[in-house]
């Protein structure tokens, strides 16, 4: 039985106390209006997303699946026109078109039995389709992330989002394992969440204080490298087939991600 549920909430659950201390000892910030309105939009998508994200992993190979989150910025061409009025540049639409074609290459062993056979063979991967959702919710949320840290500062928007996501995911929880806690702690859920739960709070620290030496586009379009890490080791560790052509598509996407943050 699966506890992916379980274990996206540890994910956050578990740093929580690491993210409060640094939000404390940075110095409590006076967020401006606009704040918990914009957070309290933004949470019910993110939770719809970790959930639809687990759930995508579980379903189809980690190097198919991972990739597709690349397509986010397909998405944040209109999703920030749309909320904020950002436009799209000529630079950006050559992005676009070098992540489609990542996602084509994806399945490009399938292209012998027709031109548009990839697209398909993509879309009767029930995990590749759920991912495709993931990077349209993850598209909205962060261009309202955005906005919400503007309003007040990274380190308190991540101590008080983090907090909605996992208070907002226990009723979730509650319902998917009412009748089997005893069986899910006897298989170590927690413990298993702790190493990725300890990556994860590094991970978010590096980045911050990457942030803080450097431009936000440069360490954005660093942390998409994580598609190509995904993909690589879905072959070495998992054994999954047709990693050429995943890690061809994979780095096309990253390359089309990076044409749209640096350039666009």
């Amino acid at each position: 039985r699966e506890n992916s549920l379980l274990f996206s909430w540890l994910i956050f659950a578990l740093p929580l106390p690491v993210v409060y201390a640094a939000d404390y000892l940075h110095g409590l910030p006076r967020p401006a209006p606009g704040f918990y309105g914009t957070l309290l939009t933004a949470l019910p998508l993110e939770i719809l997303a970790q959930i639809l994200y687990m759930q995508a992993l579980r379903l189809s190979p980690l190097s198919l699946v991972a990739p597709l989150l690349s397509l986010s910025p397909v998405f944040m061409l209109i999703i920030p026109f749309l909320l904020i009025g950002e436009t799209i540049s000529l630079v950006a639409g050559t992005g676009v078109l070098l992540i489609a074609s990542g996602a084509y290459v994806l399945n490009a062993g399938a292209v012998k039995r027709g031109l548009l056979e990839p697209f398909k063979a993509l879309l009767r991967e029930k995990g590749a389709v759920v991912m495709c959702m993931v990077a349209l919710l993850f598209s909205i949320t962060a261009t309202l992330s955005k906005k919400a840290i503007m309003l007040s500062s990274p380190l308190h928007y991540m101590a008080v989002y983090w907090t909605g996501i996992v208070v907002g995911m226990v009723p979730v929880l509650l319902f998917a394992y009412r009748r089997t806690w005893r069986e899910t702690l006897r298989e170590g859920a927690l413990k298993k969440a702790v190493i990725p739960a300890l990556l994860f709070v590094i991970a978010v620290f590096a980045a911050a204080y990457a942030m803080s030496i450097t431009k936000v586009t440069y360490v954005t379009t660093v942390k998409r490298l994580s598609a190509l890490f995904s993909t690589v080791l879905g072959g070495a560790v998992l054994k999954e087939e047709s990693i050429r052509e995943r890690l061809a598509g994979g780095m096309l996407m990253v390359i089309g991600f990076a044409f749209i943050v640096l350039f666009g």
